[in-house]
């Protein structure tokens, strides 16, 4: 009797293991997911070299996420790109990657961007789902200093293995690149007073770089073609500045901007003083958000040692509070709560007077600083004096 139970129990677990094998295999292999890395725009650096960025980026996307994915061969993507009239060159954009995903009828694409400034790199990439029409994850790396094969064999590496360990099926915190504010910014030194030991030409353009690579990190504005600054700098009526925000808006509006952010460098002996303003040089569309388009101005003031890097650390962080942002947590060293306290007063403060300035005239700006310096001295007058005495005894009158 027990052999005979032992038989049936052994007969549909057999049964079922068969069913289970066979339902299996009927559904054949799973599908693996498409990734096309596409070409990558380059700036200021040479388009068979960024044939050799795209194509080293993707070796090593390929190499993280292993055979899990399906990563589109390259002539077979560019063939068939151009035969749908898609763009095959520098399609850098979220709608532009969105565009040849489709065309490719690939999962996810890869675009991105890598300008030179000087000597300094910068290099940004993101991962973009086609059927939901979002960025899954991004990978930004600025001030990166060295040559094309160290970007080449360091960060290349290190953003395409980021974003190869992307879920791709998390829900996605970051904003697309389509919400970027259509804010097109020029850099520009206002005034730059130098001991000699420093050189003018040398030290504006490493400020305007400091200050495009934090604007370019932000993801808050776009910023004009770096030649055009450099054009700018490179004139003797420049040299020391372009003096004015006045002559600031006007060099604005003839390479089509829509803000400004100017600079001014006094450099002593012993101290750095620096003023950073971003200001609008148009009116606000309909379309733009007030607090996206900083209506009037933003300012900081802060002074420095006149150690190179200090400034250049300095300037970088303030660069963040006159786009009206905090940077991400561990960009820079953090501050004690009082310095930050003290910070955003005085840049509260400041870009207040800055507003003033733009809207009414320089000279609202000095009342306002007289009716309060004479509310100073009154208040001041008053508590040195004191209180009016009481009448005290006296001496006795004469009878």
């Amino acid at each position: 009797m027990k052999i005979i139970r032992v038989k049936q129990v052994f007969y549909v677990l057999s049964l079922l293991f068969l069913s289970i094998h066979s339902i299996a295999f009927s559904q054949g292999p799973t599908r693996r997911i498409t990734i096309a890395v596409l070409e990558f725009e380059g700036n200021g650096v040479p388009d068979q070299t960024m044939q050799d960025v795209s194509a080293r980026f993707a070796t090593e996307y390929a190499a993280f996420k292993g055979s899990k994915f399906i990563i589109l061969d390259r002539s077979q993507m560019r063939t068939t790109l151009q035969e749908q009239g898609v763009r095959v060159y520098g399609c850098s954009t979220f709608k532009c990657g969105l565009e040849a995903g489709n065309a490719l009828g690939v999962d996810y694409v890869v675009t991105g961007t890598l300008t030179k400034n000087g000597s300094v790199y910068g290099l940004k990439s993101q991962l973009i789902e086609i059927k939901s029409a979002r960025t899954i994850s991004r990978a930004n790396y600025d001030n990166i200093v060295g040559d094309i094969l160290t970007v080449m064999s360091k960060e290349v590496k290190k953003a395409a293995a980021y974003l190869a360990s992307a879920k791709v099926e998390s829900e996605v915190a970051q904003k697309e690149v389509s919400e970027i504010s259509d804010q097109k910014v020029i850099i520009l030194p206002l005034e730059i007073t130098l001991k000699e030991s420093f050189e003018v030409e040398q030290l504006a353009s490493l400020v305007n770089e400091w200050i495009r690579g934090e604007v370019t990190f932000s993801e808050k504005s776009n910023l004009v073609d770096f030649s055009i600054e450099k054009t700018i700098l490179s004139k003797e009526e420049f040299k020391s500045g372009v003096m004015s925000n006045e002559v600031a808006k006007v060099i604005g509006k003839q390479n089509d901007v829509t803000h400004v952010i100017t600079w001014t460098l006094r450099v002593t002996e012993n101290k750095s003083h620096v003023i950073l303003n971003h200001f609008n040089i148009l009116g606000r569309p309909e379309s733009v958000l007030k607090t996206a388009w900083l209506e009037g101005g933003l300012r900081a003031r802060f002074q420095t040692t006149t150690d190179i890097d200090v400034l250049k650390m300095n300037i970088r962080k303030y660069t963040w509070s006159i786009l009206g942002t905090t940077p991400p947590t561990g960009r820079f060293p953090v501050d004690s709560f009082f310095t930050r306290l003290w910070m955003k007063i005085k840049i509260t403060i400041d870009s207040f007077l800055f507003y003033i300035e733009n809207t009414y005239g320089i000279a609202v700006v000095i009342l306002i600083l007289l009716l309060l310096s004479g509310f100073g001295l009154a208040f001041g007058y008053d508590a040195i004096k004191g209180d009016e005495p009481e009448p005290g005894i006296g001496f006795p009158p004469e009878y």
